[in-house]
């Protein structure tokens, strides 16, 4: 087994006179990896699977299954389980991540940061109130399930204490709808409320949040079943802050329809908020159809509709020549990584002083460069990324190259 924990030193300021340590944890695959922070909350600014490196994770393993360095794949489950969470620990041949090089032999790759943010937890059953008084709350991480055989076990057997790899699924989509932009809200933990992701297994609810002030106004979009949504952002691009496709009250999209279509208030899509992220987070503007193609279908023979919460923030671009830094800085909050390429795309960009031949190949494209800005970047107030091919790698030998990266700076 192999766990490696470093302490980068990428020391940035968040306030002044606090700093924030990037933790990296490396982990083979088959072992458990733990992640942890004595203060604050866990925040994922990076998880890879693969290879980069012959060293490690190499002992007892034959030369083959070591010599591939340029195996790389982003494993978002990580950032979906431990976001928000003092600790936590799973282990890694369960996530079931694809396999990026077969043969070879790989690792975890997962950096962190340890952000400010409150945790509640709720025994089953019971009710927590959310507060952030003036502030609004920002819902960073909820569970509904069990992860440890400790929480909310006093007096109860240990045979429905044992299952802790007991996720719902819907939980985060759920109290994101319930409490996101709102000054406080309350939270029960309940089977009713989430369904049963474990059947015999004592459950809690756990949820991470964080007070922010309501610095940017907050737009609601309402789509009817079978429409299409269309979030724009007149300048900056799109922050989802909660999204929802099922049904929460029995008038919304309402009109015509019989009253047994719209008599269930309590359904709720698993995948909603993940999905209106991956299609419009970072964009200017984008389109979702309210269908259950696209969410598939969270309660059968109800009308249902498409609500998403959401605001806009600014977008910068960086570009740096080959051979220097790109210094990346937010003022308020930390940086969030939408797109980043190490190469050439047009002939014009970086091109003074160069002969033609050096400028005329633009289809030039770093396989690792979004990953390598993301593991350096994602979560910091500020930082520098040489623009070489000692970082990148080389994607076009004899074309002079460029650092290009997208970025927004989200609060922290």
């Amino acid at each position: 087994m192999f766990i490696l924990k470093l302490n980068l030193l990428t020391l940035l300021m968040i306030a002044p006179g606090l700093l924030v340590i990037a933790e990296n944890e490396i982990t083979c695959y088959g072992s458990v990896q733990h992640l942890s922070c004595d203060t604050g909350l866990i925040n994922v600014t990076s998880a890879i699977y693969g290879r980069t490196d012959k060293s490690i994770c190499s002992v007892g393993r034959p030369a083959s299954e070591t010599q591939n360095t340029a195996c790389t794949l982003n494993i978002p489950i990580i950032s979906a389980r431990c976001n928000g969470y003092r600790q936590c620990e799973f282990k890694t041949d369960t996530l079931g991540s694809p396999d990026p090089c077969i043969g070879t032999f790989k690792y975890y790759n997962t950096t962190y940061t340890c952000t400010e943010g409150r945790v509640n937890v709720i025994c089953e059953d019971g009710y927590s109130t959310l507060d952030c008084g003036n502030d609004v709350i920002d819902i960073i991480n909820a569970n509904y399930g069990r992860t440890d055989s400790t929480t909310c076990s006093k007096g109860l057997p240990s045979f429905i204490l044992a299952n802790t790899n007991c996720y719902a699924s819907n939980t985060l989509s759920i109290v994101a709808t319930r409490c996101n932009g709102k000054n406080s809200c309350t939270v029960r933990a309940s089977y009713t409320i989430f369904n049963d992701p474990c059947i015999g297994t004592s459950k809690y609810l756990t949820v991470s949040y964080r007070c922010l002030p309501p610095l940017r106004p907050i737009y609601t979009s309402v789509t009817c079943e079978g429409n299409n949504a269309m979030l724009t952002c007149v300048a900056g691009v799109l922050k989802i802050l909660s999204a929802n496709y099922g049904r929460t009250d029995n008038t919304t999209c309402s009109a015509g329809r019989p009253s047994n279509q719209t008599t269930n208030t309590n359904c709720y899509g698993n995948n909603t908020l993940s999905e209106v992220t991956r299609r419009c987070k970072g964009h200017s503007s984008c389109v979702v159809p309210a269908t259950n193609g696209v969410f598939s279908d969270p309660c059968d023979l109800t009308y249902k509709y498409l609500s998403i919460k959401y605001s806009c923030v600014d977008l910068y671009t960086s570009v740096t020549c080959e051979g220097n830094d790109a210094v990346l800085t937010c003022e308020a909050g930390v940086l969030n990584i939408l797109g980043a390429n190490y190469g050439r795309t047009d002939s014009t960009t970086c091109s003074a002083g160069r002969p033609i031949s050096q400028t005329t190949k633009t289809d030039c494209s770093g396989v690792k460069t979004l990953s390598e800005v993301m593991k350096r970047c994602g979560g910091h107030s500020s930082c520098v990324v040489p623009a070489t091919n000692e970082v990148f790698s080389d994607p076009c030998y004899l074309t002079y190259k460029y650092l290009s990266i997208k970025y927004s700076c989200v609060d922290h």
